[in-house]
């Protein structure tokens, strides 16, 4: 019996976010979290990302979540269990990605974790994908692009 390989994807704070809210592209990814609850995919992302959605979501200038929804939200992120401590090499790399590509330690870490897991990053953030040299880029596929589980 032939066993069905599972993609695995490391996903930033810009995907998670659109769990949360109704916004572009929250529908995907919607999909996309609800593969990995299946059992359909992998993800994951370093424990920043906790952080980043927090704060994304305390400040969301649409949805203005109030405190009682960011507290199920964060609870939620927590329960999928998809959360990592990134390793010092991953840090590492994250620093050396964040000078040679002109990106925040805070986009490399999502960046270096993708490569330490030899999995795709996927973003929803236009910005960083327009910054992003060419050789990296083959390592980030942007959420609009995304052929779902």
């Amino acid at each position: 019996m032939e066993r069905k390989k599972v993609r695995k994807y490391v996903l930033d704070a810009s995907v998670a976010v659109k769990w949360f809210v109704d916004e572009e592209g929250s529908d995907r990814a919607r999909l996309l979290r609800d593969g990995f609850l299946a059992g359909k995919s992998e993800i994951a992302a370093p424990d920043l990302l906790k952080y980043e959605v927090a704060s994304a979501l305390r400040w969301h200038p649409v949805a203005h979540i109030d405190s009682a929804s960011l507290a199920r939200a964060l609870v939620a992120l927590d329960d999928y269990q998809f959360l990592i401590s990134p390793s010092r090499d991953a840090w590492g790399k994250a620093i050396e990605l964040s000078y040679s590509a002109a990106i925040s330690p805070y986009d490399g870490i999502y960046l270096s974790l993708a490569h330490v897991l030899r999995s795709p990053l996927v973003t929803a953030d236009k910005e960083l994908i327009a910054v992003i040299p060419v050789a990296e880029r083959r390592n980030v596929m942007p959420l609009v692009d995304m052929e779902l589980p």
